[in-house]
This record gives C-alpha cells, structure tokens and sequence, in this order.
C-alpha cells in the first residue's frame, strides 16, 4: 500500500490522508453514540428516529451537491460541509442530548452531505484510471482510522473506573468533543489540495430535475441505482443500531462495543484492498455475490447465538462479505458516467445509500423495541432478495461503457495553473472497458 501510495499525485496523495482524521472522528462517534442514548433513558425508537430525520436531510441535500459539485468545482462544498458536521457534533457537546440539541445536531449533520458527492468527485477526477485502486485504498485508510477511533470506546470505561466522579453519560459527551476536533483536523488537507473544475462536455449543466436523472438513462447507472437502493434497505434495519443491540442484548458497555467496531473496521479495511484482486480472480459480479451471500450466513448464523463473543466474530465477518464489494459498485458507477457529470452521479450514489437507510432504521428501531432479533430478519429477507437481483441484473452487463468526448480540460479554480496538464488531462479521462 505504501509504494502504492508514493506512486499517486500529491492533490490526491492529500485527499486519501484526509480520509484518517475523518474515519477517526467516525469511530469515536458510533463507538459511543447508541449507548449515549441508552444511558440518557432514550429509547432505540428515538435513536431510529433520529437516523430517520437525519437521513431525509441529507437525501435531500444531495441532489443540490451534486449540481454545486458540477458547477463550482470540488473544494469549496467540501470544506462547507465539513464545517457543518463540526458544528453538528458541537452542539452535542455543548448541550448534550436535549431535545432541541438533537433536533439540531441532525439539521446539520444533515447538511454536512454537501461534502460528500463532491469528495466522490474529487477522488474520481484525480484517480482517473486508476479509480478502483484509489477507492479501495481511500476505504482503507478511512475505515482503519475509523478501528481506531472505535478501540477509544474504552476512554470512557476508564474515565469511569478511574474517577467515580465522571459518569458514563459525561464520559460519552467527552468523546463526542474528540470526534468534532478530528473532523475539524481534517480540514487544512483539503485546503492544501488545488481545486479543479471540468469544462463542461455537454453544455450547460443541469439545472432541471430532468436533466438531474439524465444518467439514469444509462442502462448499467439505472440498474445499480436500483439495486444499492435495495441493498440500503436491508442496511438500515440493522447496521444504525448495531451499538444499541449489543449494549442490550449482552449488557455492555462502550468498551467492548467499541472493540468490536473496531475490530470490524480493522479486518474490513484489509478486505477493501484485496477486493480488487479477487474482483480479477473471480470475476466482478461473481466476487460481489458471493461476498454479499457470505455476509447473509453470518447474519443468520449471528441471529441464532447469545454468546457475546461468537456473535462479535460472526459480526466481524458479516460487515466484511457486506461492505468489500463497495469500491467496486462505486468505481462502475464512475466508469459509466462522464467526468462533468459525476457530482450529479455521485448525489444519485448517496441518495440510493442514505434515503432508504433512514426509511428502514426508523422502521428497525421500532422493529427493535419489540423484538432485539426482528431488525436481523428483515436484514436477512432483503438482503438476499437484493442479492439475487445483483446476479440477476448485472452478470449480463454490456463491457461498453458510456462514451464520452475525449480531450477535456480541467481548469483550476484557484491560484494560476495546474502544471503537468497533458498527465492530469489523460489521468482524470474516464476509464474505457
């Protein structure tokens, strides 16, 4: 990974770093953030619910990203949004959880997925061809900071044990302050990145709700906007309430429950950089079914233990068959789409993965408050009706991809030129099958 990672572009080299102090702040968070709720007497129908709101924020801040994206270049809406989850993760440090405090970390939680298509974009632009490497690499390094962001779960257990003064509910608030500090350390990277912004290949952008779904023409962009919105259902039910479920289910507290994130974000960083490489053994599709078959397995076989740690291995192992292939399912989102369209595609991307998810975990916070197993079945259910339809609707798909014009330009937003123009220019090209 190091030589690999000494052979990529400086702007690029940037971003990738950028992804650690955000997985960190990542891991601090959800190591703590299900429980918090627990120990304030809130209840997983609430914790849902919050997810719900925040989600349907977001799904509706995308769309706008996209086209800002497309419009102004990649920096700027990258730095706002980043601003708002500092803000977002500040007020629950101040204020606790009130319910006005949550009501408002959520708005703009919300709102910081400005940030989001237009990172996609960035990493894709200066990726180029080299845009599945780049993504497993990027999902690496943010999903092994977010391990050990998750193993300071247990600063709380010691701030407890060490001084009987601290509570857990203190303790918790004081790692939601360490996560807002490593999300604002991330911004002087992306501030040290030159932003740069396509011509356009096809004339204005696009400005109506028609133009808007104007990739979802694309057979192959229509096909997996459908099937991630499938797989984000299934998700949703379970994953937002992973903490919770532990917590309740085997009495514990954010010590072990932060371990074990971090395990599963340890071992499934490892599997984001192989993916590639079985992904050329196996074939794409193949790999990607029988990953996401293998994740419903431990699933089924995690719903039938009341060993805490059985449970934790078969976790581990469900998240990795889960989440491995997505690299892959974004790098041919990508390679369909046009450069000067990919913040549109990109808000498309996130719309399929963060809408159905906050539409499912309010449902699986009510599920869980009947039922701890319920939230487990209807992942199972979905999931494996998602995955068939992967191998079904995908295992046909055409080895032409999108055209698109050859020869564009990129333009620097900022500062005087770019340099090496000619070597970006063919690096940022959209990769031909």
């Amino acid at each position: 990974m190091i030589n690999g990672m000494r052979r990529l572009e400086r702007d690029l080299k940037l971003l990738l770093i950028a992804s650690i102090p955000t997985g960190l702040s990542g891991g601090m968070f959800y190591a703590v953030w299900g429980l918090y709720f627990e120990t304030e007497g809130i209840n997983a129908s609430l914790l849902g619910l919050y997810t719900f709101l925040e989600g349907l924020l977001m799904a509706a801040v995308f769309i706008p990203a996209g086209l800002i994206t497309d419009r102004l270049g990649r920096k700027r809406p990258v730095l706002l949004g980043y601003l708002f989850s500092v803000v977002s993760l500040a007020v629950i440090s101040i204020w606790g959880l009130t319910l006005p405090s949550i009501a408002l970390s959520g708005i703009l939680g919300g709102c910081s997925s400005l940030a989001l298509p237009a990172f996609q974009a960035w990493l894709a632009d200066l990726a180029g061809s080299r845009m599945e490497e780049a993504s497993s690499m990027q999902m690496f390094l943010y999903n092994i900071s977010f391990s050990a962001g998750s193993m300071m779960g247990w600063i709380p257990e010691l701030m407890v044990l060490s001084n009987g003064g601290v509570s857990y509910s203190q303790a918790y608030r004081f790692m939601i302050t360490l996560s807002m500090l490593a999300t604002l350390a991330a911004i002087p990277l992306f501030l040290l990145i030159r932003d740069r912004r396509v011509v356009r290949l096809r004339g204005r952008p696009a400005t109506t709700l028609r133009e808007v779904l104007e990739p979802l023409k694309t057979p192959m962009i229509r096909k997996l906007t459908f099937l991630l919105v499938l797989s984000s259902l299934a998700m949703g039910f379970f994953y937002p309430l992973t903490s919770y479920y532990l917590g309740m289910k085997y009495g514990v507290e954010s010590g072990p429950v932060g371990t074990i994130l971090s395990l599963i974000y340890l071992i499934s960083s490892f599997s984001y950089l192989v993916a590639p490489a079985f992904s050329k053994l196996m074939g794409l599709v193949r790999f990607i079914v029988a990953s996401q078959g293998f994740a419903i397995l431990m699933m089924v076989l995690m719903s039938l233990t009341d060993n805490f740690l059985l449970a934790s291995l078969l976790l581990i192992l469900n998240v990795m068959g889960t989440y491995a292939p997505f690299p892959l399912i974004w790098a041919l989102f990508m390679e369909y789409s046009p450069p000067d369209e990919r913040g549109v595609v990109n808000s498309l991307y996130n719309l399929s993965m963060v809408g159905p998810r906050a539409v499912s975990s309010l449902a699986g916070g009510n599920l869980m408050s009947l039922s701890l197993e319920y939230p487990i079945f209807a992942f199972i259910l979905l999931y494996s009706i998602y995955n068939l339809l992967f191998a079904v609707l995908i295992s046909n798909r055409s080895q032409t991809k999108t055209k698109t014009e050859k020869g564009y330009v990129e333009q620097e937003v900022e500062g005087s030129g770019i340099g090496d123009g000619s070597e970006e220019q063919d690096r940022c090209n959209t990769s031909q099958a």
